[in-house]
């Protein structure tokens, strides 16, 4: 067991974070579950779980990076004789939650059986809860945090969705079956201590049950149907007979909810409530004018909580409808990011292989701490419009505004800087081109303005795959010659000679010099890289990222590590063998390897020191010196909060030096110690200010020129501590240079070259 300690949990709501520190974006839209226990509403998340305080209406926000044990949440229970809530979890974990402590309980999760281990329903009965899990019913004492039993009704074989208790008898429900036990039969570990009840007939075909309930010693089963509005309920009475109730008729039932001794129905149209005799609705059921499609309730003193898929938390009450809801992104699908003065853009598409996968998520906005969600339901544009796989997105320089490229008719638009979309590009109005071989729609892959405002266009699979839209509204295409007709472009990164570099699939890397005439394409160089010996020297012709240092290097990331264009510049008039790529090779007990060897790269960002960062694959993210010699930091769920170790996409703030992370199952961010410098020093930033006792981080201040040399010293002048800055961030530990922590005063910060003096730019309060 694992117990971790839960503090200062609202820091991590809506706020920035400090250096060193980590979040999760957890979308606000589409609860799990809902339960209510000592005054707290608890509402499940898929990656994360929102406490809401009903006398003091304050939310904390708990996740995996800050004191849960997993991200995929699947179930809540509140264990009233402790006050202690259990969350269960796709993978088997299950985490308690007492005292603001988090105990970890692992046992289904380590346990060596085969198929799902999924955590489906938590149910409280006696001293014990009892846990529905993939494989079998898991009995737990809820006060040693220990198993004490394993129950298997299907053998193994059927997950088990749900559990419900009658008179002595333990019943377990299956998508197929209903099965009961003699809830005091020491020996349900055998599957023979249990029979099928026949009172329900077994599921077939388009038909499935999905959840069981007892109220007022009656029982009720959920049975869904594939057929759209005909799911049911089938209610077995005392006297064993089976009735299927009419009154669902024209709904999509979620679940059912045991609501004060009434049976609740959750359905895609609000919680319906039945009378004591289960013939008829309580008058005024609860539903939303604006729409509702609940998955979960629950009800204290008239009060009814409701876990809405559309709006999150909702509380109703009088007949009143108010929204429980916290900043976070509106969808959890993420596939690319750019990022310019603290403007995150999200584009929430994707695609399977080259094949449209129809996703409408649009795109997302966090700015300011808050997020914004654009989608074909609340954008003018693109009312009734054919436009799905949002896969592409940049963000201009010059007037912030956002272009936006899909897999779709409607292929690129154009977003002002309010966040409205102004234009959009089709075929019809544009020269962009459809996919070829049967196509209809472009695939816009990847787009980057460039410092004066000029739109590059990866329009792949097309005859002239590179185009682009020019701040004078001028539409050119550029012919790269018969190998790279028909082919993809992921990625265009522009260097600072103003030359384009385009990540060719199966090509490798093509460098593109137009001259600084786009118009003119008689004077364009053009020269391809890929794996041959005199012709690139790359590790793979499967170049999977790319990035531009502070010296114009180019870093190729491929599918078999990375290398390193040293002479970016002077490759176009180069001769073969002329222009080929460097790896990184260390000594290793005499042996050479290359740095990161064969590892999938799928993403490298420069931070604001000039270091790398690595994404890859399966392997999480790798921190390397400027010159690639040295590895200074590893990023894994092993050793750090990251939620997983296959990266999908990397993108700086770099005014804030806050790292986004797109990972295969999630967004979290980790703020660095390095930003963007300020040859001014016009807007530094020291955090936190004043240093309270019970801070245990390090002392950040931001803003400063690139690479200061920064020394600190008391309010006398004295030399306390001093340290080089990454690139516009320096931090300090609270510490003297022999390691002691400082007393409690006024330090100031100066920039320096090697004496103790130059330009004061901050001061920090150090309370002890």
């Amino acid at each position: 067991m694992k117990l971790i300690f839960a503090l200062f949990l609202s820091l991590n709501l809506c706020a920035q974070i400090g250096t060193g520190e980590w979040r999760m974006h957890v979308p606000n839209v589409k609860p799990i579950d809902v339960v209510v226990g000592n005054n707290i509403v608890y509402t499940a998340y898929d990656g994360g779980l929102l406490e809401y305080d009903i006398t003091s209406s304050e939310k904390s926000l708990w996740t995996d990076v800050n004191y849960l044990s997993d991200i995929s949440l699947t179930c809540l229970e509140f264990y009233e004789p402790q006050n202690a809530l259990f969350i269960g979890y796709e993978n088997g974990n299950i985490d308690k939650i007492e005292n603001n402590t988090v105990t970890n309980i692992p046992a289904i999760r380590l346990a060596q059986v085969s198929g799902s281990k999924r955590i489906n329903k938590i149910v409280e009965y006696g001293k014990f809860i009892y846990v529905a899990t993939g494989f079998a019913i898991v009995k737990i004492d809820p006060l040693k945090e220990e198993v004490k039993d394993t129950y298997y009704p299907t053998n193994g074989n059927e997950p088990i969705l749900d559990i419900a208790f009658r008179n002595d008898s333990i019943y377990a429900i299956t998508s197929t079956k209903l099965y009961r036990g003699f809830a005091k039969n020491n020996n349900l570990a055998d599957p023979s201590s249990w029979v099928i009840d026949t009172r329900i007939p077994v599921a077939t075909g388009i038909i499935t049950y999905k959840d069981v309930e007892t109220i007022n010693d009656e029982l009720f089963v959920l049975k869904t149907s594939s057929v759209y509005q005909n799911d049911s309920i089938i209610h077995i009475k005392t006297n064993g007979n089976s009735t299927f109730s009419d009154q669902t008729n024209d709904l999509e039932i979620r679940s059912l909810e045991n609501l004060n001794g009434k049976l609740a129905i959750n359905s895609a149209g609000g919680v319906f409530i039945f009378n004591s005799d289960y013939t008829t609705y309580v008058a005024g059921f609860i539903i939303s004018p604006g729409g509702v499609d609940v998955y979960n309730s629950f009800v204290t003193d008239e009060v009814y909580w409701l876990a809405d898929n559309l709006s999150g938390l909702v509380r109703f009450e009088n007949g009143g409808i108010s929204k429980i809801s916290f900043s976070g992104p509106p969808k959890n699908e993420f596939y690319f990011m750019d990022c310019f003065k603290s403007k995150l853009v999200v584009a929430g598409g994707g695609l399977n292989g080259k094949q449209k996968i129809y996703s409408s998520s649009g795109f997302y906005v966090f700015e300011d701490e808050n997020w914004t969600s654009h989608d074909r339901n609340n954008t003018p544009l693109w009312l009734e419009k054919n436009i799905w796989d949002f896969i592409s997105a940049s963000i201009n320089p010059v007037d912030n505004k956002i272009a936006i490229g899909t897999y779709s008719e409607q292929a690129i638009s154009i977003v002002e800087s309010n966040n409205e979309v102004s234009e959009v590009f089709t075929l019809a109005n544009s020269n962009l081109e459809p996919t070829m071989n049967g196509g209809v729609d472009p695939m816009i892959k990847y787009l980057q303005y460039d410092t004066k405002g000029n739109l590059w266009i990866a329009n792949s699979y097309s005859t002239t795959p590179l185009k682009v839209y020019t701040k004078d509204k001028v539409w050119q295409a550029f012919p790269l010659g018969s190998s790279l007709i028909n082919k993809s472009i992921s990625k265009i990164v522009i260097d600072y000679n103003d030359n384009k570099w385009l990540v060719v699939e199966g090509v490798g890397l093509v460098g593109l010099n137009d001259n600084k005439t786009i118009d003119v394409l008689s004077d364009d160089k053009m020269k391809i890289l890929n794996s041959g010996e005199n012709s690139g020297a790359l590790p793979s012709n499967e170049v999977t990222a790319l990035a531009v240092d502070f010296d114009n290097e180019i870093w190729i990331g491929t599918d078999s590590g990375f290398s390193i264009l040293y002479n970016s510049s002077s490759i176009f008039d180069a001769v073969s063998g002329g222009y080929n790529s460097q790896r990184i090779k260390l000594d290793y007990q005499g042996i050479g390897e290359h740095m990161l060897g064969k590892t999938y790269i799928t993403d490298i960002e420069v931070d604001g020191g000039n270091r790398k960062w690595f994404a890859t694959q399966n392997a999480g993210i790798f921190l390397l010196s400027p010159d690639g010699t040295e590895i200074l930091a590893t990023y894994t769920t092993e050793n750090s909060p990251i939620i997983s170790n296959n990266i999908v996409d990397l993108k700086f703030d770099h005014a804030t030096g806050e790292l986004f992370i797109i990972t295969d199952i999630g967004l979290v961010s980790f703020r660095t110690d390095a930003s963007y410098g300020d040859p001014e020093n016009a807007n530094v930033n020291v955090f936190p200010n004043p240093v309270l006792p019970e801070f245990d981080g390090v002392i950040t201040i931001q803003g400063i020129q690139y690479d200061s040399d920064v020394h600190v010293t008391d309010a006398a002048g004295n030399l306390v501590y001093k340290t080089t800055s990454n690139g516009g961030t320096a931090t300090w530990n609270g510490k003297t240079l022999l390691g002691e922590k400082v007393k409690a005063g006024v330090y100031l910060f100066w920039t320096a070259s090697n004496e103790v003096k130059g330009r004061k730019v901050g001061k920090v309060t150090v309370i002890n």
